[in-house]
């Protein structure tokens, strides 16, 4: 018979639950689970939505860069196709997108022209209407300065306007050379004439294609990169970087495209860990940068539920203690990743006890006590480091599980998540050989010896994480394999 024990008074550093008897019985079904907040990312202040200007003369692709990184659609995607007041004034218009991404505002200089300095003035004052803002919410977190690579001529009056005379002060800009698919598309066609006119008959298409690359590349460092950096010279708050979609693909994961380096960037600029968990909640395109935010973020829920100092935490001791801890791990890792139609199908209890279940591969019913804790091993109060081991597995599973219902939206072509496609991706990774690394990594890492050292914990994690991917899902489309890295 397993042994029975109550923990202390629960500490307000841990989840656990008022009566926390190892005997308790939970009934799941009465359980609220939170609504997805920011809260729940730990911001230093209520702050809901990444706030960023995306700024740009008129056919810079703005509106397809946007779709891609945020997963709206494009003719929604810029303030151009919104009736909103003069072009002076349309930068001051919010856009946000109820249903497709609910955690982004976007003001859009819309498409002004080269020589258009009085929109480039109303710019720099909305900016520095921004600045002056005390709370986090009302700031502008980021800058897009997107200039064409389709001109010869990419620096002129607008940007030696903005960039000499405009003070941002602390927010990040990041110039994005759109449209850097022409500079490879010149390149390839200039290899191709040349080939034909010495008489090839047999190509190489794809070395041609490679060279043209490499070609464009070079070109862009010296005519583009190149000249702004001899410009306006290095600046710590600026970075740069280049990207090129072509209408006709979909695969925007190729070396020219540069959708997935932006988004990195963009996360790399911004300093406080906030904003970089806030912005991986915003984009759209990236599992590895919401995979990272998700392992950022249920770490910090970790360390608040064992205690914020290695000493010895106070560990849950019942079903419900547990359930409480799977509970608030699994509304953080919902708000970083925020896919269309999951808030909605977690708020019911028997959803939330089949992602409970795929973490653990154990049938979990509405109602679950000792006998549920008993089939994951647990047999009476916990240790620090069965406590640390269970909570990062539910870490790690939720996570694994979020990153598959990703591709499985970005894959659909109704754009849609119901409840059997889910209840499906979860029965999958249940029965996946991929879940049972990464549990069993967990479960013959964690020992006393690590489970109070953050570096121990979260290196353990993340290669738990890379043991579930490399097994996971394999008919999904995969972008990349390593954890929050290109």
């Amino acid at each position: 018979m397993p042994s029975i024990g109550r923990s202390p008074p629960p500490s307000p550093l841990n989840l656990n639950v008022a009566n926390d008897d190892y005997r308790l019985d939970v009934d799941t079904s009465k359980i609220v689970t939170e609504a997805p907040s920011t809260q729940l990312l730990n911001l230093p202040e209520a702050c809901d939505k990444f706030r960023i200007l995306i700024i740009g003369k008129a056919g810079v692709g703005k509106s397809t860069i946007c779709s891609k990184v945020f997963g709206i659609p494009p003719e929604k995607a810029g303030v151009s196709h919104y009736s909103v007041g003069t072009a002076k004034e349309k930068v001051w218009y919010p856009l946000t997108f109820e249903g497709a991404n609910e955690n982004l505002i976007m003001h859009d200089s819309g498409g002004f022209e080269a020589g258009d300095l009085n929109c480039v003035n109303a710019i720099t004052e909305f900016i520095e209407f921004r600045k002056k803002q005390h709370h986090l919410a009302d700031q502008l977190h980021c800058i897009w300065y997107c200039i064409s690579c389709n001109s010869n001529r990419p620096i002129q009056e607008a940007e030696l306007q903005f960039f000499q005379k405009a003070d941002v002060g602390n927010i990040p800009v990041v110039v994005v050379f759109t449209q850097f698919d022409k500079l490879v598309d010149a390149a390839f066609i200039k290899l191709l004439n040349r080939a034909m006119s010495k008489g090839n008959t047999q190509l190489d298409i794809p070395h041609l294609r490679e060279l043209a690359h490499n070609a464009a590349v070079a070109q862009y460092e010296k005519e583009y990169r190149g000249q702004f950096e001899r410009t306006f010279g290095r600046r710590n708050r600026v970075t740069i970087t280049r990207i090129g979609i072509r209408p006709e693909d979909e695969d925007d994961t190729g070396p020219t495209s540069g959708v997935d380096t932006l988004v990195q960037e963009t996360r790399e600029i911004l300093l406080e860990d906030g904003l970089k968990l806030l912005w991986a909640a915003a984009q759209a395109h990236s599992a590895d940068v919401k995979l990272q935010a998700s392992i950022d973020a249920g770490m910090a829920t970790f360390w608040r539920a064992v205690g914020l100092n290695a000493i010895p935490f106070l560990p849950f001791v019942s079903a419900a203690g547990l359930y409480n801890s799977f509970n608030k791990i699994l509304a953080t890792i919902n708000t970083v990743w925020r896919i269309p139609g999951c808030d909605r199908l977690i708020q019911k209890s028997k959803m939330r006890n089949k992602i409970l279940q795929g973490c653990f591969d154990v049938n979990v019913f509405d109602r679950i006590g000792a006998q549920f804790l008993i089939s994951i091993n647990i047999f009476g109060p916990l240790s620090g480091s069965q406590t640390a081991m269970v909570l990062l597995k539910l870490i790690a599973g939720i996570s694994l599980l979020y990153e598959s219902i990703f591709w499985e939206y970005k894959n659909r072509s109704d754009g849609r998540i119901t409840q059997e496609s889910m209840e499906k991706l979860i029965l999958q990774f249940q029965k996946s050989d991929g879940r049972s690394r990464m549990a069993n990594h967990l479960t013959g890492t964690i020992s006393t010896a690590n489970a109070y050292s953050k570096e121990a914990c979260l290196k353990e994690l993340q290669k738990a994480i890379e043991y579930g991917r490399n097994e996971k899902f394999k008919n999904l489309i995969r972008k990349h394999t390593v954890v929050g890295g290109e």
